[in-house]
């Protein structure tokens, strides 16, 4: 059973499991919006107004195919995908097949090759995906995608718990009444220019999850953990981001003739 079918058995999973928040948005739309609309101080923008001109001056560049990275970060650093979860992400290789390119994991020797020694003024964050980015085009990968597993404790057995586990971030936290064991978040960014396309969320709960697994138990063999169950998700929603961030290429493309 792939992992298509697999999370096709998912029906029984609670609304709010996963989200998938696109964006393909143009920095220079969004400028022209600024500037018809900030006030000047004193005659000049101020540094905050600058920061933000800088900073949204980026444009979307999806193109398909491509070399997309997969890159997973744990404790803070990149490193190597666990077989179990290799073998989830070469399922959805196999579902989507050539027509968005290659899925190329990052690897952290050639990352560690292009690193900054003493990176200055970032947070753990921010040197992480830095770091990933110096990899990815090392490696010439056009996009990536960071993802990051986090699990709960017993003692703090619930969505809450984990937000404070990931260096990616969570985008979407369940009811409070949710048992939740594990959580998996992703962020695909364009490795040349930052610009990001894609934020994923899942997680895996005691109930719901753990009976679609039931459901298809000639997968248990690989999504058998809590974190790997809340992979397996991001890996389906992951799949189904790339399918929309095609449609949005191809209408990028249009507008650009």
């Amino acid at each position: 059973m792939t992992l298509k079918h697999l999370i096709a058995a998912g029906a029984v999973l609670a609304l709010g499991a996963c989200t998938a928040n696109l964006q393909t948005t143009s920095g220079a739309d969004y400028l022209a919006r600024y500037d018809a609309s900030h006030e000047l101080v004193n005659g000049q923008a101020s540094q905050v107004d600058e920061d933000v001109r800088r900073i949204a001056a980026i444009e979307p560049t999806l193109s398909f195919p491509a070399r997309i990275g997969l890159a997973r970060v744990q404790n803070g650093r990149l490193t190597a995908l666990p077989a179990d979860e290799a073998r989830i992400w070469q399922d959805v290789v196999d579902d989507l097949g050539d027509t968005y390119g290659a899925l190329v994991p990052v690897s952290p020797l050639i990352a560690s090759m292009v690193r900054e020694a003493n990176p200055s003024g970032m947070d753990r964050s921010a040197a992480v995906i830095a770091h990933i980015r110096r990899g990815a085009a090392r490696q010439h990968l056009d996009y990536v995608l960071a993802y990051e597993v986090g699990s709960s404790t017993e003692e703090k057995a619930n969505a809450l718990a984990l937000a404070d586990l990931t260096v990616i971030g969570m985008f979407v936290l369940p009811s409070r009444t949710i048992e939740v064991e594990a959580a998996a978040s992703g962020l695909m960014l364009d490795v040349r220019t930052g610009y990001p396309y894609a934020t994923l969320t899942t997680y895996a709960d005691k109930g719901g999850v753990s009976r679609v697994i039931s459901d298809a138990s000639t997968s248990r063999s690989y999504v058998d953990t809590a974190e790997e169950r809340a992979v397996a998700k991001l890996a389906e929603e992951f799949g189904g981001a790339m399918a929309e961030l095609a449609e949005r290429a191809s209408e990028l493309a249009g507008q650009g003739e």
